[in-house]
């Protein structure tokens, strides 16, 4: 219902923005992870920041919030651990899943392993 308010209801804008969600999001979480094992402070925060809003598009609350702490650890020159990283690599296959059942997209997006 969100997506359908974000885009103004037509079914094929809510698909395009989920396709773009599971397009992108698999190299946002790649630079996350690679980024965040770096301790490259400034490129894990973007990466956070950038899929906690396209998170919080998706109705995806729980990677939000996890993507949220991240770049809150970040802002204060915290890099993020092992856990918040895992964290949010399961965040977002369950997002990726759930979306996947939403729209009968299949398994056409792989979840990141």
């Amino acid at each position: 219902d969100k997506l359908r308010e974000l885009v103004g209801g037509e079914e094929s804008d809510v698909v395009e923005l989920v396709s773009s969600f599971l397009d992108e999001g698999p190299s946002i979480m790649e630079t996350l992870a690679k980024s965040g094992s770096t301790s490259d402070l400034p490129a894990t925060r973007r990466a956070a920041h950038s899929m906690k809003s396209n998170a919080r598009d998706m109705g995806a609350t729980e990677l939000a919030e996890v993507c949220a702490g991240i770049e809150a650890r970040c802002a204060k020159g915290e890099p993020p651990d092992v856990v918040d990283i895992e964290n949010a690599r399961r965040a977002f296959n369950s997002a990726v899943a759930e979306l996947q059942d939403i729209f009968h997209l299949g398994d056409s997006y792989e979840q990141l392993r």
